[in-house]
């Protein structure tokens, strides 16, 4: 039998059946852009034509009706693929799927991590005051408007109110990575960080949202995030000074004449039991306060290095100010 005595269940020739999907292409309003196509040498030649067949693939078909194709001989079915036998108990620790209690944890799951993680930053703040019911967080992630991507995509800080102070405190800085971010298995970027302002206890939720020292603490954990954590630098360094802007400062603290409005000094000495967050499961998470120092004193840090940064930290620990902020004291330089 010719190609030509084969017709379809409509009574349709090859032919036809070709013509026809000629007819589809234009139909669709695409002959522009093989008109296009044919003026460039990379595109089929003048006497090719580009058509859609009709289960949307598209294919060259010759000026003039060719031969449908012969249909693509059927692979042979594959042989079953027998069962995988137990492997000797010597073998077991080569596995790569980690079997526990009947269940199979697929490589690089951490089913456990954020719960685990969630509870020991819990009961690290617990030790220290007590934490607001809410979190600040934002309707929409920081990093989907070009902000540094923190290790999920959540971002929020939380309130805790001592008997004589206030502290805000990033929350999610050591997340475990989520899956998408492709890093290595860790308590995120190993750190959390904090400002904490005597007097504040009472201070209403709102108005701290809106104060200079979220503002602050919320720039500095932005840097964090963009450095990917600040542990390696902080143990080159030791205590660090940064230069913030204009809306991270206390009133009264802008003074002119100096090229940044004010500063901050990270990771000053806090009690030994506070320095970090114990029971984290996947990496070490330390605790990072930062305090802000006047223009001056930050413009003496730049100035004169690390020691004078030195100097500036011996003197805030000396006179009792330590690592707190309070927009009431004065300056030591």
């Amino acid at each position: 039998m010719r190609d030509s005595d084969i017709k379809d269940e409509f009574g349709r020739s090859a032919e036809q059946l070709a013509a026809e999907a000629a007819k589809d292409f234009d139909i669709m309003g695409l002959a522009a852009r093989v008109a296009d196509m044919d003026e460039r040498p990379d595109r089929p030649r003048k006497s090719e034509t580009v058509a859609t067949s009709s289960n949307g693939e598209f294919g060259v078909i010759g000026a003039t009706p060719a031969k449908p194709a012969e249909p693509a001989p059927v692979a042979p079915a594959p042989a079953p693929v027998a069962a995988p036998t137990s492997a000797p108990a010597s073998d077991s620790k080569a596995k790569r799927l980690r079997v526990r209690d009947g269940h199979i944890a697929l490589p690089g799951s951490k089913p456990k991590a954020i719960d685990a993680t969630l509870a020991a930053r819990d009961a690290y703040w617990d030790k220290v005051g007590r934490t607001d019911p809410d979190y600040f967080g934002y309707p929409v992630c920081p990093e989907l408007k070009g902000a540094p991507a923190w290790p999920t995509q959540t971002q929020a800080f939380r309130i805790v109110r001592t008997e004589n102070s206030l502290i805000i405190a990033s929350d999610g800085l050591s997340d475990p990575f989520a899956p998408f971010r492709g890093e290595t298995i860790a308590n995120g970027y190993g750190m959390e960080m904090y400002i904490e302002i005597p007097g504040w206890q009472s201070m209403d939720a709102d108005l701290v949202r809106d104060s200079w020292a979220f503002k602050s603490i919320e720039q500095l954990a932005r840097v964090c995030a963009f450095q990917k954590g600040l542990g390696d630098l902080l143990d080159e360094h030791g205590v660090m000074s940064v230069d913030l802007p204009t809306p991270c400062v206390p009133n009264g603290w802008v003074v002119s004449g100096y090229a940044e409005p004010a500063g901050a000094l990270i990771d000053l000495p806090i009690p030994s039991g506070l320095a970090q967050i114990a029971d984290m499961p996947l990496s070490r998470v330390r605790v990072v306060p930062i305090t802000l120092i006047f223009p001056e004193e930050l413009e003496d840090c730049v100035v004169g290095g690390p020691s004078e940064r030195k100097a500036l930290v011996n003197d805030l620990m000396t006179t009792g100010q330590g690592h707190k902020t309070d927009p009431k004291r004065s300056s030591l330089r």
